[in-house]
Parts: C-alpha cells; sequence; structure tokens
C-alpha cells in the first residue's frame, strides 16, 4: 500500500518536472521566433502571415521566465527525484568499512544532513522572505497574471525553501529506515546481496 502510494506521488513529481520542462522549451522556440521572425519574413508566400511576422518584436520576458523556472525545475527534481544512489560520491573508505560500521556511518551522516538543515533553516527563511529588500527588488519583465505586479525577487530564491524541507524530512525518514533495518550483507563483487535492501534507497 504504502509503495504504491510512493509510485503514484513519484509519477505525479516527474510529470510536473516534465511539464516545467516543456514551458522553458516552449518559451525557449517562442523567444527565438519572435526575435528572428522579421528577417526570416520574406520566405512566407502568405502575405497575411508574412505582414504578421514582420510586426513581432523580440518578447523580453521570457529569458527571466525561463531563468526561474529553470531555478525551481533545478530544486524540485533535487528535492523530489534525485536518488541518493544518484549523487557523486567519494566512499573508497566508507566502502572500506564493515557492513555494520557503514550503517553506523550513514546514520550519523542523515542527523548531521538533518541538524545542518534545521540549524540553517531560519537564518535562510529570514534572509529570503524576511528580508525587506528580497521583497522591493522586482523581476522587472514579470507580472502576475492576475493583478499585473511584478513579482518579487524572493520568489526566484524561494525554491530552496522548499529543497531545505523535503531534504530534511528525507534524510529523517533515511536515518529511521537505517536505524531500524541493517544494511544487506556484500556479494563476491562487493556489491549488496541481492535479497536484501540496501539502506542506500531508504531515502
Amino acid at each position: 500500500m504504502f509503495e504504491r502510494i510512493l509510485k503514484r506521488i513519484s509519477r505525479v513529481v516527474e510529470f510536473i518536472a516534465a511539464m516545467i520542462l516543456a514551458a522553458i522549451f516552449i518559451i525557449f522556440l517562442l523567444q527565438i521566433f519572435t526575435r528572428y521572425a522579421p528577417k526570416i519574413a520574406w520566405l512566407m508566400p502568405i502575405q497575411p502571415i508574412h505582414d504578421w511576422m514582420m510586426t513581432l518584436e523580440p518578447i523580453g520576458w521570457t529569458v527571466n521566465l525561463i531563468s526561474l523556472l529553470w531555478v525551481w525545475l533545478i530544486s524540485f527534481g533535487c528535492a523530489f527525484l534525485v536518488r541518493e544512489s544518484d549523487h557523486v560520491a567519494f566512499d573508497v573508505f566508507f566502502q572500506a568499512l564493515s557492513r555494520s560500521w557503514q550503517r553506523y556511518l550513514a546514520i550519523v551522516t542523515a542527523l548531521i544532513m538533518v541538524v545542518a538543515m534545521l540549524y540553517s533553516f531560519g537564518p535562510t527563511w529570514d534572509a529570503i522572505f524576511g528580508s525587506r529588500l528580497m521583497e522591493l527588488k522586482k523581476i522587472q519583465t514579470l507580472r502576475v497574471p492576475i493583478t499585473g505586479d511584478k513579482i518579487p525577487i524572493k520568489w526566484l530564491f524561494a525554491s530552496y525553501i522548499m529543497l531545505m524541507i523535503v531534504v530534511t524530512f528525507r534524510y529523517i525518514w533515511r536515518g529511521f529506515m537505517l536505524a531500524r533495518t541493517a544494511l544487506p550483507p556484500m556479494d563476491a563483487n562487493g556489491a549488496p546481496a541481492a535479497d536484501g535492501k540496501d539502506g542506500e534507497d531508504a531515502s
């Protein structure tokens, strides 16, 4: 039951990330088209379309919107999609330890991550949402569709708050799983045994 819920959440997360990436791609194509359409309008044999292409001007908000979406995509992907085993790790000393010591070290590492995230969360929140400068400084070419107000630059960095929250819960869960279950023994090739569940996937 729990695994089924996780799979559904994973699919929703992957769909959201795919939609953000698709939006970035479409906006990028729109930017290119509006910039070069007047220069290639002579290739269009249909006169009304030719005249319309000649009137187009580069859209100023596309660059900033792509940057905003890209920052959110990176934070969203790192928070929800990137697994523990996907990170580059220098684990020479870790692999030299016994499985029991690897487990203890992984628990300590998870605890350090949780403490570091909780310790830095308050100052990070204040720097982003408590700063008057972050509120006053706006992304000049982006506006809220309904109100027309310019978007404060704090929303460019707000994705990091989301990343911190998710990483904290992931390492709490990882530490809990490592404390509850032992790491599987290693096989002859130095890989976890096939009949066990590695604590690396506990996140």
